[in-house]
């Protein structure tokens, strides 16, 4: 109860907006260079002697420092003076640190739609190094089940804090056209400007990385936990089936705090419910007279159900009278036509032999953010009304997308729409078209807010199908593995919210930050009392799934310093 009362009261910041706050806080402090004379991750010792060099540290401080050799344990009298050395060696050094990693990381393509993370080898190769990593780093390593989770632990005792996060990505790659829409390598972190490229950057492997670093910092510093265990948890299917973290949290104990990394700041108390809904349509196989008008003969968009299409295309061939070059003429003034939207939208059509093929490019997005993208299946479609296509299976989906979903984030002219003061509207997005076999698909993906139970919402998507049943044909069928998921609202009861909701309005000079609800969905769910704190930082555009991922040098930055005051304060008596 005490949650939606709190959620109530963030509607005026929420309301029916997107998610993300829209309030940019005020700016956080730019990285400082790392300074390659202190930082040495395998040794503290340079940084220990900087620091006893500088005039700063006097009296009790500079005695500490002098007291102080790492990795040996820091004595507890010494223990504030040393937090504060070790505070101010991450803001110098942890980002380099950071980036590093997250360079060996994304590396493997651990991609587990197309790799079991039971028995692949890219998991399997990803293991082996965090194992070798984590030993190297004083930490130890448990691999759980078969990949299911792994664990880096700092400390003895019971469990107190745990850092829930995904070592698995989502491909780089169409599938069908081998387009990937990355102008860097996805699987070779490059830093351009201030930011670092490749898949996982931000989703999940440099968070992964930036919370790795913090950990091995305390174990070289010999600052080990006072409350027991703090725990780096990483899930492999995240990007998939989540079994394998379903298990995990089944059938190991849960630490006192989680906390998920996968999200965005200050801190993530809900979550939408997860959609996934898929239909369908078949050409009609009986002999007809031959068409005279232009016959869609295949079409693709969209690489994975949780992304919005930046790339759309559709194969066109002339029929009766008309050219191939006519087509053409026309399939191109459609195109410039509609393209004419604006925004990220445009179009080209081009011969290719006999036939037409018509490629729309918008903007590929999350598609827990997609009113941030520019969805090409929508211009796909548009361009598809104007050409006056031979009804068939392809031409069908199109025109499910063009009247009921171009346009519209929320589902209205489907009869979907709904909202909760706090979460905001229900989200809808089509994703993917794929045509085989006589069999056009489109699958839908939706982020649904409080406010309706599964078995409700499930009743309007039998309504919004016998929808366009009625209003585009009534061949239209649903395909199986309909998916409703429950919006996920966290206890924040406990300390937890609270110390973390400090710490980013410290950190950040953010006063008036408040507790936030987001559409995505993270492993914070399958944990009582779990809440998300960060990558993100408010204002900046979200890039995972996209091509180009990136993350903001700044967010692994600050990621880096709240992550640490965070532990700290949880690791004390007084911080839960």
């Amino acid at each position: 109860m005490r949650l939606l009362v709190l959620l109530v009261a963030l509607a005026a910041g929420c309301g029916a907006a997107p998610a993300r706050p829209v309030r940019p806080p005020p700016p956080a402090p730019s990285p400082p260079a790392m300074d390659q004379a202190v930082c040495d991750r395998r040794d503290l010792e340079r940084f220990r002697l900087a620091s006893l060099a500088s005039a700063r540290a006097m009296g009790a401080d500079r005695a500490a420092l002098e007291r102080w050799r790492p990795p040996a344990p820091v004595a507890a009298r010494d223990r504030a003076t040393i937090l504060a050395a070790v505070r101010r060696y991450l803001d110098l050094c942890g980002l380099g640190e950071a980036v590093s990693l997250t360079r060996s990381l994304v590396a493997f393509p651990t991609v587990s739609s197309e790799e079991p993370p039971a028995s692949g080898p890219s998991f399997a190769a990803m293991r082996s190094f965090l194992e070798s990593w984590s030993r190297e780093s004083g930490l130890a390593f448990r691999n759980v089940g078969a990949n299911d989770a792994w664990e880096v632990t700092l400390g003895e005792g019971p469990r107190n804090v745990a850092l829930v996060m995904h070592a698995d990505v989502v491909p780089a790659t169409d599938e069908s056209t081998r387009a990937t829409g990355w102008t860097t390598p996805p699987f070779e972190a490059t830093i351009r400007g201030d930011r670092l490229y490749g898949r996982g950057a931000e989703d999940d492997k440099g968070p992964i990385a930036t919370a790795l670093v913090v950990l091995r910092t305390l174990a070289r510093a010999g600052l080990g936990p006072e409350r027991g265990q703090i725990l780096a948890v990483l899930g492999t299917g995240e990007e998939s089936d989540w079994e394998g973290m379903k298990r995990y949290a089944a059938s190991e104990p849960h630490a006192r705090h989680v906390i998920s990394l996968d999200a965005e700041f200050p801190v993530v108390v809900a979550e939408s419910g997860f959609v996934a809904w898929r239909i369908g349509a078949r050409d009609d196989r009986r002999a007809r007279p031959r068409s005279t008008r232009a016959v869609a003969v295949g079409a693709n968009a969209g690489q994975f159900l949780t992304q919005v299409p930046g790339e759309a295309s559709l194969t066109l061939e002339p029929r009766g009278r008309e050219t191939v070059q006519a087509l053409l003429e026309r399939a191109r003034a459609a195109a410039a036509s509609e393209a004419a939207r604006g925004g990220d939208f445009r179009a080209e059509a081009e011969l290719d032999a006999d036939r037409v093929v018509v490629r729309a490019h918008g903007e590929a997005v999350h598609s827990s953010v997609a009113e941030e993208g520019s969805n090409a299946l929508w211009l796909l479609s548009a361009i598809a009304s104007r050409l006056d296509l031979e009804p068939n299976a392809i031409a069908t989906i199109l025109e499910v997308v063009h009247r009921e979903l171009d346009g519209d984030h929320w589902g209205e002219r489907l009869g979907l729409a709904y909202e909760h003061p706090a979460m905001g509207r229900l989200l809808v997005a089509p994703t993917m078209l794929r045509y085989e076999d006589g069999l056009a698909t489109l699958s839908i993906n939706m982020r649904r807010p409080a406010g309706m139970t599964s078995p409700e919402f499930a009743e309007k998507l039998d309504g919004a199908l016998a929808r366009l049943r009625a209003s585009v044909n009534p061949a239209i069928e649903e395909l199986p593995e309909r998916y409703v998921g429950e919006p996920a609202l966290a206890d924040t009861s406990g300390p937890l919210v609270p110390t973390l909701l400090d710490v980013y309005r410290r950190h950040q000079r953010d006063p008036a930050a408040t507790p936030i609800s987001i559409r995505g969905g993270t492993y914070a769910r399958l944990f009582p009392g779990a809440v998300s704190f960060g990558p993100s930082v408010p204002g900046n555009p979200y890039r995972g799934h996209a091509p180009d991922e990136y993350i903001e040098l700044g967010e692994l930055h600050a990621l880096l310093g709240m992550l640490f005051e965070a532990l700290v304060r949880l690791d004390t008596p007084d911080g839960g």
